[in-house]
């Protein structure tokens, strides 16, 4: 079975597709960077890479190799060693396919190229309690220094207190002495060009969303999903604001002639909770119903929807402590609610799937909240049902299916269609 949910699809946009191409081809940097001699940094890819580009500084990013062990059908093998060496099954999924891939004896091909034992390693409770434990089982493991980023929970919205930005500036300026103190480099003037190239990059990803919110929708759930997370998973090389602009040209270019990724979109629907990385053909399900699903849990994850007047390359620590703080993955669960309630205005949703992954110690807990406040805010109904799709052994293909099918068939007699 999981040789078959592994099938990965090809993107719909040609930019896509070279994007698609970029992310995996970082996987053998890591081991050029190893050959090179350089201090190897075991890190999350939602962590400021701002610092790390700066920095020239060659991370291992675990979450987002975890993601692909269950991408390429091989969670089962990676959650098992994970849980023989102590980590509870309820644990995050893709943070026990990360550590057993990063602990294991012997790895998959794939993982040879792309992982390499690190010599440092930095945890942070950016986005959830579950990434600042896990990265500790790896720091055992391979006996190396660490350093702790600790992300205060935004109780305030916006409106930021100056402690609170200063205290988590101060925080990344803790990161970058530990780096410095390791053997690195820090020069404020590259952070500078960084945070210059991050304000202009979220200027034309504003151009793209407006782009998104087309009707009919044109751009496949799948392809969504891997331009959402290019910004973050893209190399250095190929995270160009080129790449980015060809993306709104194209998307810009389908708008304007009226081109849909389905013939007679008859429903928009928004997914809440992890998309099902062992089964990616799943997003793009709904489309046999004349479905489509035009915004997605990691668009939410990738904390990309700022506006780029907060940041500033004149102060760059206090740009992107500002900016990880008002991220909507960063709690409390008011932010949260506003931001899908506002994207399902604005995307014009008709309905909501909200899927809970057992093992998630964050999204469960809010799902009912998110379902009522949309309801109530906009009038728009959501699904709720069980989908672990991260750990192959905690998912059913056609359960989830037949859940799905049952949801939009009740939306389209909703609808009257």
């Amino acid at each position: 079975m999981s040789a078959e949910l592994a099938e990965i699809p090809l993107p719909d946009l040609k930019v896509v597709e070279e994007m698609q191409l970029g992310i995996v081809s970082r996987f053998g940097e890591i081991q050029q960077a190893k050959a090179a001699g350089k201090p190897v940094v075991w890190a999350s890819v939602v962590m400021p890479k701002e610092i790390f580009q700066a920095m020239d500084v060659a991370v291992v990013y675990g979450d987002m190799l975890g993601a692909y062990t269950s991408i390429y059908g091989l969670s089962a093998r990676y959650c098992q060693a994970a849980e023989e060496q102590g980590l509870s099954r309820d644990v995050c999924a893709v943070h026990r396919c990360a550590v057993g891939m990063a602990c294991a004896d012997e790895r998959d091909p794939i993982f040879d190229m792309s992982f390499a034992v690190p010599d440092l390693a930095v945890g942070s409770n950016f986005p959830c309690m579950s990434m600042s434990r896990s990265f500790l089982q790896v720091v055992r493991k391979y006996d190396i220094p660490y350093y702790f980023l600790d992300a205060p929970i935004n109780p305030w919205g916006k409106d930021l207190p100056r402690h609170a930005v200063r205290y988590y500036a101060d925080q990344l300026q803790g990161l970058i002495d530990f780096l410095v103190a390791h053997g690195h480099t820090y020069d404020r003037d590259k952070l500078a060009e960084e945070v210059a190239f991050t304000k202009a990059l979220n200027a034309v990803l504003e151009e793209v969303n407006t782009y998104k919110q087309a009707v009919p929708m044109p751009i496949k759930a799948y392809d969504n999903v891997i331009a959402s997370t290019a910004p973050i998973a893209l190399p250095k090389e190929h995270r160009t604001l080129g790449i980015f602009e060809r993306y709104r040209d194209e998307l810009k270019e389908r708008v304007e002639r009226g081109h849909g990724v389905v013939e007679n979109e008859r429903l928009r629907l928004m997914w809440i909770g992890m998309p099902p990385l062992c089964d990616f053909k799943l997003l793009n399900y709904p489309e046999k119903h004349g479905a489509v699903v035009v915004k997605s849990m990691l668009e939410f994850l990738t904390g990309f929807d700022l506006d780029p007047e907060t940041l500033d390359p004149e102060e760059p620590l206090e740009s992107l402590a500002r900016a990880q703080l008002v991220s909507p993955a960063n709690p409390t669960i008011e932010q949260t609610l506003d931001y899908f309630t506002r994207a399902a205005a604005d995307y014009r949703v008709d309905g909501v799937i909200n899927v809970v992954k057992r093992s998630c110690g964050l999204l469960p807990g809010m799902q009912r909240l998110t379902k009522e406040a949309i309801f109530e805010a906009t009038g728009v109904p959501s699904m709720i049902f069980d989908l672990d799709g991260v750990d192959v052994r905690e998912y059913d293909p056609e359960a989830t299916k037949a859940n799905l099918d049952a949801f939009v068939e009740t939306l389209l007699a909703r609808k009257g269609s």
